[in-house]
């Protein structure tokens, strides 16, 4: 009788083990879940309440693709343009079209967010019936565009590590430079695309500016503005420059802006000293964290070769 009780008390025990294994599988299954599935709600630029995943898995990005690498995160489709001008980021990223993209292709692709500007609001009817659609203002300045990505997609940390290497690439930026002998420069920007010439908001070029260290000169610290501008305008704009940077199309015509050089803008003072550079219009331009840090080592480049 003891043994049958013994056996007995065995079973009962190690029946117990079992179940209680399972409800821990089972609890933990579930809190994996819980998890995974977590939501929170976050207010857009239009003050729309949306509800979004904590860690969105899936996004479709038709905006903000430069602030996503930063961060560490590749959207699952984007526009033809962030394809062609960020292809290590978007490696494996499918395309949903371009100006006007591809509802059903964003519907395929079964994002659990979709990322887009406010002046592509005209989509957001479309969009919000394949997943939550998140708002971001066009013209926002690099950081608060990086900050609020990373507030969206739970990336602080990747975004507090971007500050850090920032802050230290314009210290030894500044440092090249001036054992090169480069300080308290003032340095023009102007952008050649298709026939036109444009000046833009000294902001635009931060990288070049705080970040590398040089000061616009008078008139483009006055404009804060995109704006076409004839070339007879140019030695006033840059008149107290001791650089020039030209942004140039990939397939520009180096010919045309050195008859250009040698005719109405000889008397620039960047002109005269032969410290014009002409730089990638694509990555100079784009208003981005990314594209201020290019600017900032592709400046000690241009002029220290370094």
């Amino acid at each position: 009788m003891y043994q049958k009780h013994k056996w007995a008390a065995i079973f009962m025990t190690l029946l117990l083990a079992v179940v209680l294994t399972a409800c821990g599988s089972s609890s933990d299954k579930d809190s994996s879940k819980e998890k995974e599935d977590a939501t929170k709600t976050v207010t857009d630029t239009l003050d729309r309440k949306i509800e979004v995943p904590t860690t969105p898995k899936r996004i479709v990005a038709l905006q903000n693709v430069s602030e996503m690498e930063i961060l560490g995160v590749k959207p699952v489709g984007t526009l033809d343009y962030y394809i062609t001008t960020y292809p290590e980021a978007t490696k494996g990223t499918e395309s949903v079209g371009n100006d006007k993209p591809n509802i059903e292709k964003i519907a395929s692709l079964k994002p659990d967010l979709i990322v887009i500007s406010d002046y592509q609001k005209d989509l957001l009817e479309n969009l919000e019936k394949v997943a939550p659609v998140y708002i971001t203002h066009f013209g926002d300045t690099p950081d608060k565009q990086l900050s609020n990505m990373a507030n969206l997609l739970n990336k602080k940390a990747e975004k507090e590590k971007w500050d850090k290497d920032y802050t230290a690439a314009s210290k030894e930026a500044k440092a090249t430079l001036k054992d090169a002998g480069v300080e308290n420069e003032k340095a023009a920007v102007i952008q050649f695309y298709g026939k036109e010439i444009y000046i833009h908001d000294a902001k635009v070029f931060d990288g070049l500016f705080s970040g590398a260290g040089f000061t616009p000169t008078e008139e483009a610290k006055a404009n804060h503005e995109t704006k076409a501008i004839s070339s007879e305008a140019i030695p006033s704009y840059a008149k107290d420059a001791d650089r020039l940077f030209i942004l140039m199309p990939t397939d520009g015509n180096d010919d045309s802006i050195n008859e250009m050089l040698k005719g109405v803008w000889k008397d620039i003072p960047a002109v005269q000293k032969n410290q014009v550079y002409k730089v990638d219009n694509t990555k100079w331009s784009d208003y981005s964290a990314s594209a201020q840090l290019y600017q900032i080592e592709d400046t000690v480049k241009q002029i220290t070769g370094k």
